[in-house]
């Protein structure tokens, strides 16, 4: 295909008015990308360099090679970057960069910019590999004062995106930040020329501030880029301004501990003063400077309580700022939008935000502040002032002592609750807010008697009035069925009936705008989690209503329906099965004799043309079936396999990671009947695993059900043993793929799923010693790793398990044969702090105990 052939097929995906023809273009371009994908490639890169080519199809070409070169889902990441290493070949490769720096450098701004992601993509997958060394040299000189306006833009663009989405651990950038600093602080200053220029160095020092920690440690560099920005936010221009401020916020984040002086020298006043600007976005981003600064704080304040020996400390800044950031904040939460339909964030939104962080970093010195601005303008004429006053009211329930905001909220509520009669939409929404924070946050403020009528009335009021303000009521609900309920007897129950006839007029809204029937729906389901026999016929109506509905729904004609109302119908269905499920759970006794028929109902939801929107949903009211059910449900299994299989083999897809998790159900509802099916799904899920088109949720999950089969089917599992027991090893000796908090977690998620697999491994084969005991020292090993792991061992439910695992094996084998793995440090470190936490549950505790009974059994053979 020649180049003028291929920039055609491009213009039609974009630009044709025939529908038929753009689709005919994309499935052209899909099928010529899978089928020879170098010159696929080679040919976008080409197109990307065509000056006489229409903008449109260049920009296209950068995007679509970036699409084939990076994705979100880190399995086709990795499968996107050995393709580009692997079967591209060095010549075609160094081509492709050539022209993609070579448009980076085109008149065209928006060809510059989509060059500029093009490149980082590459840069993403070579620069770990020690390949494009030059490039960071090249961006570099590009900035230089001598190359053109774009140039240097598009070149600092292009140097933020590659650190915006590089391993902040990543040696290349680390390497080069003394170059990149340098560039990028001759762009920042105000000698600068260009606005263009000095706004792009602004957002590229931003990105690139996590890889130049030697230099911020140094006192001459740092003093000097503090220097910089803090003239940058000076400038005239408001957009400079802006970015300016979002540096300092990354500054702060990144770098708390070195900003004593230059808060004392500087930033106190400067953000202060520039809180009160007329541009929103200004202030925006000096109220986020401020929200930093609490978030830092809070987390600093944690961390001690958790680990008192932590070398952080607090310069609490926040505390010392009360006075002067506080009235400025409750100003700004006066410049909301005017219209009410309008979500879109903005400064009040952010002083909002801010405002409740001071309160849960300052505590009690927010309260006299805060409670003044309230009792001014909760009565006000002007709407603004009223609105700004609950809302003011409302974020600092969280933060201040309990006893002391109790009596505040006895106080404020009734003009609170009168404001949901309010004629302002925006203050009867806020006001269904702020009782909602009440409810979730200071429920104990409520008192029964005397308070709970109004606020039940009120959130019946609210239910049928704006969705905005319905939803708000629906989460009150949710709020005070999960506080209240914990009181024996609970006065909640008693507006029960109220509060269900309540939600199920909102359910039946026509449409869900605003959230407003999902929310309903929510809180009909937490009722149903929370209710008691007391409620039982309440409970029953919901039963009655949800199944009604459902009928509705599936009587429907979707055909005949516009895509808008399909959609629709199938949220309502998501939200009916979500309901449904909550009272299968609740009362497995009463859907003995309807089990038949909801089966049937729910295989037809699958059957349906298009289930995928909806399959989670039914998959969780099987679920839920099969564990009220327990034995009974085989008799459904031979109709919904074909169902679960087809859910398992969709591997990029979530509805894979609830069919695991449904396996993990079947397993524990039939126990040791599972055994003959056994077989089948520990063989479907190692394909899982093996395939490299996984989600990568799968892994855990399905190391997770490994633990469940065991546990159900006993000595049953020794088939699958050595297989398994591989699997778990080499997922425990995984490392995070990067240094990103997602990579970290995730790792973190697989660890503890290896555990639930040992843990029911080891229970299932209690009565089999000599099959597990040729990986005790496996299991001790991995056991020695959560001990030196803080984000494991602090965890109540992982200490429980680890320690528990510790006993079980001790009780499964006493012969002494296993004494030496009982004296290791780490063993009696686990134990012993397990059982000293003070956040540990009491339960945790006595299995830590019972752990270190059987560690003495063992020493003392």
């Amino acid at each position: 295909m020649s180049t003028a052939e291929f920039t055609q097929l491009l213009e039609n995906t974009i630009l044709s008015p025939d529908a038929n023809v753009r689709l005919e273009s994309e499935t052209q371009l899909k099928r010529f990308s899978n089928e020879n994908f170098i010159q696929y490639a080679g040919l976008l890169s080409q197109v990307l360099i065509e000056e006489n080519s229409r903008v449109e199809p260049r920009i296209l070409a950068a995007l679509n090679l970036k699409n084939e070169l990076i994705s979100k889902d880190s399995i086709k990441n990795q499968q996107f970057a050995q393709r580009w290493s692997q079967q591209v070949d060095v010549e075609s490769r160094t081509q492709i960069k050539q022209n993609a720096l070579a448009a980076l450098t085109s008149n065209e701004p928006r060809v510059a910019n989509a060059s500029a992601q093009l490149i980082a993509a590459i840069a993403d997958i070579e620069l770990p590999q020690n390949e494009w060394q030059d490039l960071m040299k090249i961006m570099v000189d590009h900035t230089n004062p001598n190359q053109s306006e774009n140039s240097r833009r598009a070149a600092l663009l292009t140097i933020g995106y590659i650190c915006e989405s590089a391993d902040p651990q990543s040696q290349a950038l680390v390497s080069a930040s003394n170059q990149i600093l340098i560039a990028i602080a001759q762009c920042t200053q105000a000698t600068e020329p260009s606005r263009t220029v000095r706004l792009a160095a602004l957002n590229a020092l931003a990105d690139s501030l996590i890889f130049i920690k030697n230099n911020m440690e140094r006192d001459g560099e740092r003093n000097y880029l503090m220097q910089i920005v803090c003239e940058a936010t000076q400038a005239d221009d408001v957009e400079i301004q802006a970015a300016s401020f979002g540096c300092l916020c990354k500054i702060m984040s990144l770098y708390y501990a070195l900003m004593k002086p230059y808060m004392e020298q500087a930033l106190y006043a400067l953000t202060v003063a520039t809180m009160e600007s007329e541009d929103d976005k200004v202030a925006s981003m000096t109220v986020e400077f401020w929200s930093t600064v609490c978030e830092e704080e809070i987390d600093i304040a944690y961390e001690r309580s958790q680990f008192p020996e932590s070398p952080l400390q607090s310069y609490n800044f926040a505390l010392s700022s009360l006075k002067d950031v506080v009235p400025n904040l409750l100003k700004l939460l006066t410049r909301q939008n005017s219209d009410p339909e309008d979500d879109d964030w903005n400064v009040a939104m952010s002083a909002g935000a801010c405002l409740q962080l001071y309160a849960q970093n300052c505590g009690d010195s927010i309260l006299a502040p805060v409670l003044e601005f309230v009792e001014q303008n909760i009565t006000s004429e002007n709407w603004r002032n009223r609105e700004a006053a609950v809302m003011a009211f409302g974020s600092i329930m969280d933060g201040p002592d309990k006893t002391q905001t109790t009596f505040y909220v006895h106080q404020a509520l009734p003009a609170i609750l009168n404001l949901m009669n309010d004629q302002t939409l925006q203050v009867k929404d806020t006001a269904s807010w702020c009782i909602g924070r009440i409810a979730d946050l200071v429920a104990m403020a409520i008192d029964p008697q005397q308070h709970l009528p109004g606020v039940v009335n009120a959130c019946l009021t609210g239910l049928q009035d704006h969705p905005k303000v319905a939803t708000n009521c629906s989460w009150t609900v949710i709020n005070l069925i999960e506080q209240l309920t914990e009181e024996k007897p609970s006065p909640i129950y008693n507006y029960y009936p109220a509060l269900v006839d309540g939600l199920m007029k909102c359910s039946n809204r026509p449409d869900n705008e605003f959230n407003a029937r999902a929310s309903a729906f929510a809180a009909l389901t937490t009722m149903v989690e929370f209710s008691s026999d007391d409620v039982a016929e309440t409970s029953a109506s919901i039963s009655t209503f949800v199944l009604d509905k459902l009928g509705q729904t599936m009587a429907v004609n979707e055909e005949q329906l516009s895509l808008e109302d399909a959609q629709s119908l199938q949220e309502l269905q998501s939200n009916i099965l979500t309901v449904l499920a909550a009272v299968i759970r609740k009362s497995p006794q009463s859907i003995q004799g309807v089990s038949d028929m909801l089966m049937d109902l729910f295989i037809k939801l699958l059957q349906k043309k298009d289930a995928s929107f909806i399959e989670d949903d039914v998959f969780f009211a099987i679920s839920a079936l099969s564990m009220s059910l327990g034995k009974g449900f085989q008799k459904y299994l031979e109709a919904f396999s074909p169902f679960l299989v087809k859910a398992l083999n969709q591997v990029e897809s979530t509805v894979a990671i609830t069919a695991v998790g449904f396996i993990a159900d079947i397993s524990n509802s039939l126990e040791e009947d599972f055994k003959q099916y056994a077989g089948s799904f520990m063989n479907v899920l190692g394909q899982i695993l093996s395939n490299p088109s996984s989600r990568k949720e799968l892994k855990p999950a399905i190391l997770s059900v490994f633990g469940d089969i065991a546990s159900n089917i006993g000595p049953e599992f020794v088939p699958y043993l050595q297989d398994v027991m591989a699997l778990c090893v080499a997922a425990q000796n995984t490392k995070p793929e990067n240094g990103t908090l997602d990579a970290m977690d995730y790792n973190t998620r697989v660890l503890e799923s290896v555990l639930d697999a040992y843990v029911g491994i080891v229970g299932g084969l209690h009565d089999t010693p000599q099959a597990i005991y040729p990986y005790v020292g496996t299991i001790f090993q991995f056991i020695s790793l959560i001990a030196d792991d803080p984000q494991l061992y602090t965890e109540d439910s992982t200490a429980r398990s680890a320690v528990g695992l510790i006993g079980d094996i001790a009780s499964m084998i006493s012969d002494g044969s296993i004494k030496q793995f009982y004296g290791q440090e780490a063993i009696t470190d686990l134990i012993k702090k397990t059982r000293s936490n003070p956040s540990f549950s009491q339960a945790t505790k006595d299995v830590a105990r019972w752990a270190r009974s059987q560690q003495k059994l063992q020493l003392s053979q």
